[in-house]
């Protein structure tokens, strides 16, 4: 290597150290905290990956163009099942994760597959969902497993007369986690941001409410497109 070459090399490799260095200095630098990072358990749904973020005034959430602000979020708590008082303010993080699982689901659905002006939205979502659950399946092992284990609910049929019932019911099962899972994991697709200092306020109050232990049956709540996890 000739001595330009050398300087070349040398000056790349003093150039990155100084970028590191100032990226490490620089505020915000490094990964995103999450809000399960933060707050373990506070979310379940399209919530948990999501990063903190110093959002404007009355903005709860953002990803792209869409915003879900504290007034959103007072409409959705007038109409919340089973929620009334106290309980409103202390389901408050659960409600706006129940609000935002579908429409987050919607943009990963509209960045992914088919075409927006030709399908409905939930017409993309659902085929945006054969995808996630398209490589699930039920081996015939797993099918005679859960005949064994669940025999004295099963009526005493034989397993040859259940095996594509019972098939068919654990591959729906199956589907169903694998939904719930990927819609849990939307924030690792997408960039979605809470407002941290809302966040920070919120995870005190979701302890012992209803709200809370709903949200924590390990089923993040979904509505409009799918019902199996909510």
């Amino acid at each position: 290597m000739n001595w330009r070459w050398r300087i070349a090399w040398a000056g790349l490799a003093f150039l990155g150290v100084a970028l590191a260095a100032r990226a490490a200095a620089e505020p915000g630098a490094g990964p995103v905290e999450t809000v399960e990072a933060r707050h373990p358990g506070l979310a379940s749904g399209a919530l948990a990956f999501a990063g903190l973020a110093e959002l404007p005034k009355g903005v709860l959430l953002r990803c792209g163009k869409l915003e879900l602000t504290a007034r959103d979020l007072e409409n959705a708590l007038r109409e919340a099942p089973g929620l009334a008082g106290e309980e409103l303010k202390r389901g408050a993080f659960f409600v706006l994760e129940r609000e935002a699982n579908p429409q987050l689901l919607a943009l990963a659905a509209k960045a992914t597959v088919g075409d927006p002006e030709k399908e409905t939205e939930r017409q993309l979502v659902e085929r945006y969902l054969d995808g996630v659950t398209a490589k699930v399946r039920v081996s015939d092992n797993e099918v005679a497993a859960f005949y064994e284990e669940s025999r004295g609910m099963l009526g005493g049929g034989t397993l040859d007369a259940l095996k594509e019932p019972v098939r068919q019911y654990l591959l729906e099962r199956r589907k169903e986690q694998a939904v719930c899972e990927h819609i849990r994991t939307l924030g690792q697709r997408l960039k979605i941001e809470v407002s941290s200092a809302w966040a920070d306020e919120q995870a005190p109050l979701v302890l012992d409410n209803p709200a809370d232990k709903a949200r924590r049956n390990g089923k993040p709540s979904l509505v409009a497109f799918t019902g199996p996890c909510g």
